[in-house]
């Protein structure tokens, strides 16, 4: 089955954050979806690639932040729960403009989740 363009982006740029921020070798991954991106048009994806990317570091980042408040001894549940409305915030974000691209490219399917709104879903900044 054909992955998404929504999926392939997301991919994408979650891979070149690892590959950024982490010691791990993921050229060839990082390649394979550039190439598929590529089949798309630079121009036309452009804007998604940077929008995903951006939430996908921020979550990252709040990710790592949680495990590190999880892993010490004195647990601060309360922080901890902060942080997981966070990555649920996050993520509705994310889901919004994977929405966008499968409207903008008319290929895949949007998520629906029951109790989890996603921001500007469908809708073009």
């Amino acid at each position: 089955m054909k992955m998404p363009l929504s999926e392939i982006i997301d991919r994408y740029t979650i891979t070149k954050l690892k590959s950024e921020r982490t010691p791990e070798d993921v050229s060839d991954e990082l390649a394979s979806y550039n190439s598929e991106i590529e089949k798309h048009g630079l121009e036309s994806t452009q804007v998604f690639v940077e929008k995903l990317y951006e939430i996908n570091g921020r979550l990252w980042d709040t990710e790592v932040q949680a495990s590190r408040g999880a892993s010490s001894d004195n647990v601060d549940y309360a922080e901890i729960g902060k942080l997981a409305i966070k990555v649920r915030e996050i993520n509705c974000e994310r889901n919004g403009v994977k929405a966008e691209i499968v409207d903008a490219f008319a290929e895949g399917f949007k998520e629906i989740k029951i109790n989890y709104t996603k921001t500007n879903y469908g809708k073009n900044k």
